[in-house]
């Protein structure tokens, strides 16, 4: 005898997980003319610092794998080899941590300014009637 239950009904149902909803991003419409408030910040990108991490620790790896002392139990490519695995890892996370940092520190600097709004039809493709920033500190 098999120990499944016989009809459907009499299977457990499976466990539903709530998902997390994910904030819907939406964009601010453009005044049709005239002037706007905006928030201007700088971000910085975040895989750039990660990615560059990884590559500083990765050659600290090998600096460090290279210049050490021999050893009569591993190899002097098994220890560079070693070094430069855990130097990329730490690369990474010091990486990961600095772009993050200088996120929240771009977000505590943001500030508003204030753009004109022109209409496309207006401007023809004239640079000079494009829109731009009349903040002072700009």
């Amino acid at each position: 005898m098999s120990s499944t239950p016989s009809s459907p009904s009499a299977r457990p149902s499976p466990r539903k997980v709530p998902r997390r909803r994910r904030r819907k991003r939406t964009a601010v419409p453009l005044a049709a003319a005239g002037s706007q408030q905006m928030t201007l910040r700088r971000a910085p990108n975040i895989w750039a610092f990660v990615l560059l991490g990884g590559i500083l620790g990765a050659v600290a790896g090998v600096l460090v794998g290279l210049t050490g002392r021999g050893s009569a139990e591993f190899t002097q490519g098994a220890v560079t080899l070693f070094m430069v695995s855990v130097c990329t890892v730490l690369g990474l996370a010091a990486g990961a941590v600095l772009a993050l940092v200088l996120d929240r520190v771009s977000v505590a600097r943001a500030r508003a300014v204030t753009t004109e709004v022109v209409d496309d039809d207006a401007s023809a493709g004239s640079p000079a009637d494009a829109p731009r920033t009349t903040d002072p500190r700009a």
